[in-house]
């Protein structure tokens, strides 16, 4: 998926010649996880984590191969097709770190998602620079065909996660969860929106992932972009990008401890905190210089991850076992909903106002979020303590 995302917003504005239709490209990763989210928990609910997370990699495999043929025929319309299946392997992913908590206790389910974050360290890192520092090493710097090799790598891992998991995700965690004596699971409808809002747990949860997404999607579709403007090299954005990414991944074991042992909303607001202060840097770097970039886009990765392990524990917690997998595929939906609007809105902010008016605005939003974890966090104990006086 890195591997698709970081070729995306370049080889879209290099074919159409728009920094927002390259915006756009890009974002069809997150449309493409919006569409897919209910149905691969549908799939999920009926026949198991195995079986939705390893068709969900297959056809984002497709979404690579079409992806390649619009760099070969420079065709915008196959590449945006292409970025909208792929996004179906990030339903993929994100159902995958709720299959690490299925079997977890309310001690380790942080931990136990944070894990899965953490695997996804190694690819994430590798794609954005393999994808691109071969473009850039074999010398395809020009033209869209030369965005021909991060596809066909993203292809071939697709097709080998696939394999993995259909093949190695045995006995499947929610089949074990049903023996154990559950109902059963069932599948997403509207009425989840109406159990998380009405949960204040969940609420903050869902508020976290919300716009955490929405700050790291907008800021990161839109840098590579300004980076080119100021001539820097394709090795260069690959290395911003993978560097954005062990942000994202590289710590989710050390926050996954830390939320297991402490309040899971006041982790939501840290996270935030850095967050607005990785914006708040990449607003005040120009285009030439790959340092505040790196740092920034470094920031918003750590701040993205705790906001996502803390409310993505918070958000299974909540609710019984039973409706989790509906619950928690809406959460995602919305989660990746509002990413894919704050990446569409990021290529036209940069295009009407500026990389750094967009940055600042990133910053407001992440601040917005902070307040509100710190309110929820007295709200909390507030509740905690009225019911120790009360017993």
């Amino acid at each position: 998926m890195t591997t698709s995302y970081a070729a995306a917003a370049l080889l879209g504005s290099e074919i159409t010649g728009s920094d927002t239709r390259g915006a756009i490209a890009a974002v069809g990763l997150s449309i493409g996880g919006t569409l897919a989210g209910l149905p691969v928990a549908a799939v999920m609910a009926r026949h198991g984590r195995r079986i939705g997370i390893g068709a969900a990699y297959l056809v984002g495999a497709v979404g690579a191969v079409s992806a390649l043929a619009a760099a070969i025929s420079q065709n915008y319309f196959l590449l945006v097709v292409g970025m909208i299946l792929v996004g179906c392997g990030q339903a993929g992913n994100l159902a995958a770190r709720y299959a690490g908590a299925d079997l977890a206790t309310d001690a380790n389910r942080a931990r136990s998602i944070s894990l899965v974050i953490w695997a996804s360290t190694v690819g994430s890192v590798l794609g954005p620079t393999v994808g691109l520092g071969l473009r850039s090493v074999l010398g395809s710097s020009e033209g869209a065909s030369g965005y021909v090799l991060p596809y066909a790598c993203s292809v071939g891992f697709f097709l080998l996660a696939a394999g993995v998991v259909l093949y190695r995700l045995r006995p499947d965690p929610l089949h074990l969860l049903a023996g154990e004596g559950q109902t059963g699971f069932r599948a997403p409808r509207v009425a989840d929106l109406g159990l998380i809002l009405a949960h204040p747990a969940a609420r903050i949860a869902l508020l976290g992932m919300m716009l955490s997404q929405a700050v790291m999607v907008a800021v990161m579709t839109v840098t590579p972009l300004h980076m080119v403007d100021g001539d820097q090299d394709p090795l260069i954005i690959g290395l911003m990008i993978s560097l954005h990414i062990v942000g994202m991944y590289a710590f989710s074991p050390i926050i996954g401890e830390i939320a297991d042992r402490v309040s899971k909303e006041l982790l939501i607001g840290i996270g935030a905190v850095i967050t607005a202060l990785g914006s708040e840097i990449a607003s005040h770097t120009d285009a030439p210089d790959a340092t505040g970039h790196m740092m920034g886009l470094f920031l918003i990765g750590i701040g993205w991850c705790a906001s996502l392990v803390a409310g993505s524990a918070l958000m299974t917690e909540a609710f019984e076992p039973e409706v989790r997998v509906a619950t928690q595929a809406t959460a995602d939906v919305l989660m990746t909903a509002t990413g894919a609007a704050a990446g569409i809105f990021s290529g036209l902010a940069v295009e009407q106002r500026s990389y750094h008016d967009l940055a600042h605005w990133a910053t407001f939003i992440s601040i917005f979020l902070a307040v509100v974890a710190a309110v929820a966090v007295v709200q909390s104990s507030r509740v905690r303590e009225t019911g120790i006086h009360s017993s």
